[in-house]
């Protein structure tokens, strides 16, 4: 099979995963002005327990598959063996799911009729087959399915959300896109695979590895998604309305740095099987200072522009949101680089057993905290337990591979990422002093904060910063010759 370059695929695994989660921070401003705090608290404190269903029905195989079909993608009889029994499991597990689900939540119930509408969500995911696209390095065809049906997702969401009363229809809308877009890509499979290969079936043979990576994914999900469940549990879906729209935000940023992470842990695998360790270190070096690069000025952003951001872009119902996303803020960092070093290294190296252990215990700090913080503190309880449990993991992991991470290189590649990010801080800062139109305002700090940002990037020559204007001017030149041939 024809390999794609990283640059390519890296291109359209972002936009993929920026699509995936932000366009719903796209359509925020509308969905959290129609439905109000109450019904999306509602929503988000629903779609957090479907999750733990979600999880169940896939037992690890999207990393599982990910990585096995990196590995196998050049044998098109086993490609084909191994495609279709990773299916056949996730659908198997999916009907098990709901066989448990329906009876549990969809009947006597206070959100029974919301519950009921997310069962095509887990169908939905039953069927997903992202991961072969991932491991066979092909993210356009992904991509340009998800332009089309999240087109059409937001065409109907501004026919149809009107006002709270419709939460049902809202909440439908999300679920059958998401299965819609997944029938597109089974129908493209065809293409890819010859799925009259390899017959002889082994289901049974990816269970334990499958839920070697189910246990670590499960305990990342609880750490994930506890917060939110806890929250609407001791106090009410108000609470955890303000909580998911903070979140929304920092999950916008980390989307994108993220998207790399599943980008290089194909070609990471791919290397480990050549045994090519200087060639994995030298992916994995371009991947941190590129996460850098954007997770400092983010995290700093964040905290400039909170206070006049919030209140114009959910409004005022939602502005106890800012404090939240400030606390919050420092996530961009740790969630981007947790997910460097276990989805791009741990995994791909087979060091399952210490991403299992660094998941275990975020997970067993985010429960433990919740429960004793969220009593005294309420949301920021929360915040506290998910930052605690998210730098206990970025900890484990880094120092499970310090081997692999030369800290003094690290630093002096992006000691300019970092004094760049504090000198756009100060200026946003200075900006929001002054009484002005808040979307006057928004504007120069953003211009002014980027400005300043990108241009301590290039004074100081930072190498991320040259590779970027390097890749844009190289396009533009391509587009303009191709323009002046036609």
């Amino acid at each position: 099979m024809k390999k794609k370059s990283v640059t390519e695929n890296v291109f359209f695994n972002m936009l993929y995963q920026v699509l995936v989660t932000v366009l719903p921070f796209v359509t925020t401003p509308y969905i959290a002005r129609s439905l109000g705090l109450s019904a999306n608290g509602v929503h988000s404190f629903t779609e957090s327990i479907v999750t733990y269903f979600i999880i169940f029905g896939a037992i690890g195989t999207s990393l599982y598959g990910i990585r096995k079909i990196a590995y196998i993608r050049d044998d098109e009889e086993e490609l084909a063996r191994v495609t279709k029994e990773i299916i056949s499991l996730r659908l198997i597990l999916t009907v098990i799911t709901l066989a448990i689900y329906v009876p549990l939540l969809c009947f006597n119930n206070e959100y029974a009729y919301i519950y009921r509408i997310q069962i095509i969500n887990i169908i939905a995911n039953g069927i997903d087959i992202t991961w072969f696209y991932q491991g066979v390095e092909d993210f356009k065809k992904v991509t340009i399915r998800n332009l089309i049906v999240k087109f059409l997702y937001v065409v109907c969401l501004f026919i149809f959300i009107k006002e709270p009363s419709d939460l049902p229809w809202y909440v439908f809308l999300i679920v059958i896109s998401s299965l819609i877009g997944n029938l597109i890509m089974v129908y493209y499979l065809p293409q890819y695979v010859d799925l009259r290969k390899g017959k002889k079936l082994n289901l049974l043979s990816h269970l334990k590895p499958s839920f070697v990576l189910f246990i670590p994914q499960a305990m990342n999900y609880i750490y994930a998604l506890i917060d939110r469940s806890m929250l609407g549990w001791l106090t009410n879906t108000d609470n955890v309305g303000l909580y998911d729209q903070a979140q929304r935000i920092v999950r916008m940023i980390t989307a994108i740095l993220q998207s790399v992470g599943y980008v290089m842990m194909a070609r990471v695998a791919n290397l480990t099987m050549s045994n090519d360790r200087e060639g994995i270190i030298a992916y994995i070096r371009k991947s941190v200072n590129f996460n850098l690069f954007i997770a400092f000025p983010a995290m700093f952003g964040i905290l400039g522009v909170a206070d006049d951001f919030i209140p114009f872009f959910l409004g005022q119902e939602y502005v106890d949101v800012a404090p939240i996303l400030k606390v919050l803020s420092i996530l961009v960092f740790t969630t981007s680089m947790n997910s460097l070093m276990g989805v791009q290294l741990l995994i791909p190296l087979g060091k399952e057993k210490v991403y299992t252990i660094a998941t275990a215990v975020g997970a067993i700090i985010s429960v433990v905290g919740n429960l004793l913080l969220i009593p005294k503190f309420e949301i920021f309880g929360s915040c506290i337990a998910y930052v605690v449990a998210e730098t206990a993991v970025f900890v484990i992991s880094y120092w499970n591979l310090r081997d692999m991470f030369n800290l003094g290189r690290l630093l002096k590649d992006n000691i300019s990422i970092i004094v760049g990010s504090v000198l756009m801080y100060i200026v946003v800062r200075i900006i929001s002093i002054f009484d002005m139109n808040i979307i006057v305002k928004l504007l120069c700090e953003l211009m002014s904060g980027a400005s300043v940002y990108f241009a301590i990037a290039f004074i100081t020559k930072n190498e991320t910063f040259l590779m970027i204007l390097d890749k844009v001017f190289s396009f533009l030149r391509g587009f303009i010759n191709k323009r002046k041939v036609d």
